[in-house]
């Protein structure tokens, strides 16, 4: 029986692809569709059919889903990132009103909830009678460092530090008001791939052992069959409810402490499927009604060495053949830094703040370093690089980051902002939309005095961390909702085409760049149509002429 299995936002999954596409072939053919946000996803170019939809979070996504699904005759959706669970979770009886005969490789709603807030997962496992990391009360006056900190939710490490003392936490603690604090498990990191039917119930664990880790996913592993650790695991899944393919992390201590647990294919599955356990083909048997012969020989003891590899595409980057037409507007949303002000001045402000810092603790001037760096492009680790020789720790350089970021900034807008209020009198709405950790982007708005002008402002970073910057399309809905206006209605200035205008166009909102001459971005070129801007402006006094005040 032929199956057409579509991966969502198949990102750089290039080695599940290949081995979907192994299956398909060893049961009676099909195709392996994959789709994402960007046409740089690596493994869009390894699928058999590739396309660009909408972000989940954007209101056209179910309808896109949905018309792709249907003129492709798509029979299997497997989700791979954990926004993608949650959306298709919520969206699940819409999505199979329309496409009645698709099969989503998700689990139950509430099952997703549990699974991505990792309070309620703590909780469940402890439920289950499973071993869990102790909480402990950041504001504990008797606190024993070091501690573990990391977000309800979240992915890919974002978020999780290692905090050793009462600085750090004050520093992470700001950026991430609603983290979690545990004690430190120390041991071997174990994650172990469980594959549970349609009804809930574990049919096979497979564990790894994780040797070394990059950025939340593992660069190398080895397969350790472990019958405790597999009853284990197996017996949680059930217990959670889940549905399909699952990974939960564990470390050994020696007993198995639960850390986590994820409802969908662990980055590291590759590994469990080239000992043997055969995942896409079992996963297709239950979604054809088959039973799946679990009895494969695995090969235990097999240990994956993971490299970085490269998928070559000869294009070029298209550019628009003329400005596209703004149409009837009411409110105009911008962007704050290298468009509203010119953003050195704030960094320049920084490094000043920092080089005071340093002189009064050790008696060194590196302000022109630091100044030079910028100059130079330099963007990262500058205060480490400015202070080498000078003999200070890493904690040291930390706090400096802090000096940064809540220094009192002085700055000026640029002269243009006057056309703001024209813009207002003429019966424009006004809002302001940022990045950045809240707390510095007030700083910088209240130094500017630009409150009044606006009858928004969205700092990004308050709707869910980095997980809502740009390109979200999160920020942009909460402005226009705030505003009161329909995104057809709204037009965003902005300067960077890396990240603002994207999930802006995703919406229906026009957009306009502004290139400040010397600013940050002036020769960022965008990557593709869906970066690119409606139209261009040299400066916040063309506004006038282009909104015809």
């Amino acid at each position: 029986m032929s199956v057409n299995v579509l991966f969502l936002n198949v990102g750089r999954r290039c080695e599940l692809v290949d081995a979907f596409r192994r299956a398909l072939n060893a049961r009676g053919g099909g195709r392996v569709h994959g789709s994402d946000v960007t046409d740089r996803a690596p493994a869009l170019h390894k699928v058999d059919d590739a396309h660009i939809l909408p972000h989940g979070s954007s209101p056209d996504f179910v309808a896109a889903l949905c018309h792709l699904c249907i003129e492709e005759g798509i029979d299997l959706v497997i989700p791979t990132i954990d926004p993608d669970l949650e959306f298709l979770a919520h969206h699940r009886a819409e999505i199979e009103r329309r496409c009645p005969t698709l099969r989503l490789l998700v689990s139950p709603s509430e099952v997703i909830t549990l699974c991505r807030d990792k309070r309620l997962s703590r909780n469940r496992f402890a439920s289950l009678g499973a071993e869990v990391p102790q909480a402990v009360d950041p504001h504990d006056p008797a606190l024993e460092f070091p501690i573990f900190m990391k977000p309800p939710s979240g992915s890919a490490s974002e978020g999780i530090h290692l905090i050793r003392d009462r600085a750090e936490l004050a520093i992470y603690g700001r950026e991430y008001p609603d983290a979690m604090f545990e004690k430190v498990v120390e041991g071997p990191e174990y994650t172990v791939d469980v594959l549970c039917d349609f009804v809930g119930r574990a049919l096979v664990a497979m564990p790894r052992k994780r040797l070394k880790v990059r950025a939340g996913e593992v660069t190398q592993g080895i397969i350790e069959r472990n019958a405790d650790l597999e009853a284990l695991a197996m017996r949680l899944a059930e217990g959670f409810g889940c549905q399909g393919p699952v990974t939960l992390q564990f470390r050994a201590t020696p007993r198995f402490v639960a850390m986590e647990i994820n409802a969908r294919m662990g980055g590291g599955l590759p590994l469990s499927i080239a000992a043997g356990a055969d995942w896409p083909g079992w996963i297709l048997d239950l979604c054809t009604g088959k039973r799946p012969n679990l009895d494969t020989p695995i090969r235990d003891g097999m240990l994956v060495l993971r490299y970085d590899a490269s998928v070559f595409v000869h294009t070029k980057a298209p550019k628009p053949a003329a400005p596209e037409p703004l149409g009837p507007i009411k409110a105009v949303i911008f962007d704050l830094d290298d468009t509203l002000y010119p953003e050195r001045d704030f960094v320049y402000g920084g490094y000043r703040a920092v080089a005071e810092r340093v002189f009064l603790d050790h008696g060194v001037d590196i302000e022109a370093a630091l100044r030079s760096q910028f100059e130079s492009g330099t963007r990262h680790n500058v205060f480490g690089l400015a202070l080498q020789g000078i003999g200070v720790d890493e904690d040291y350089v930390r706090e400096l980051v802090s000096v940064y970021r809540m220094h009192e900034p002085a700055l000026r807008p640029y002269i243009g902002i006057a056309v703001l209020p024209r813009m207002r009198a003429a019966g424009y709405k006004l809002g302001l939309l940022t990045d950045g950790i809240t707390a510095v982007q007030r700083n910088k708005v209240v130094s500017l005095g630009i409150e009044r002008l606006f009858d928004a402002i969205v700092y990004s970073h308050e709707l869910g961390g980095r997980d809502t910057w740009k390109p979200s399309p999160l920020p942009y809905q909460q402005c226009l909702a705030t505003l009161g206006v329909m995104p057809g209605e709204a037009v965003y200035v902005a300067d960077n085409p890396s990240k603002d205008f994207r999930g802006a166009r995703t919406l229906g909102i026009k957009t306009i760049r502004i290139r400040h001459p010397g600013s940050e971005h002036t020769d960022t070129e965008p990557d593709t149509l869906a970066d690119a801007p409606n139209c261009e402006i040299g400066s916040l006094t063309a506004l006038a002429d282009l909104l015809k005040l």
